[in-house]
């Protein structure tokens, strides 16, 4: 199992703060806005934010990129062990 470590830090930043903006703009706790992501659409964005953090990207940018990317996550990306994923996420939103 991956810890925080072995997780990109761009990538998790950026995922972190995409799952705030959505959660304040549906009036959710940012845990209860996780919690609600199935492991498949979690891995999607995942992968998305993961490439756009690869390709340099950063601010708005990131986030455009990482919509693009995570719309076309191959399904080796959505099939991966997600946990991880979701623990560090969780553990960066308390």
């Amino acid at each position: 199992m991956a810890t925080n470590l072995d997780l990109p830090e761009a990538a998790l930043t950026g995922l972190r703060d995409y799952l705030m903006t959505l959660a304040a703009d549906e009036d959710k706790a940012p845990m209860e806005e996780l919690g609600g992501l199935s492991d498949t659409v979690l891995a999607a964005y995942w992968h998305g934010y993961v490439a756009a953090s690869e390709s340099g990207a950063t601010g708005q940018a990131l986030h455009i990129e990482a919509f693009g990317a995570s719309l076309f996550a191959p399904l080796r990306a959505v099939g991966a062990e997600i946990g991880a994923v979701r623990d560090a996420l969780a553990q960066s939103l308390k």
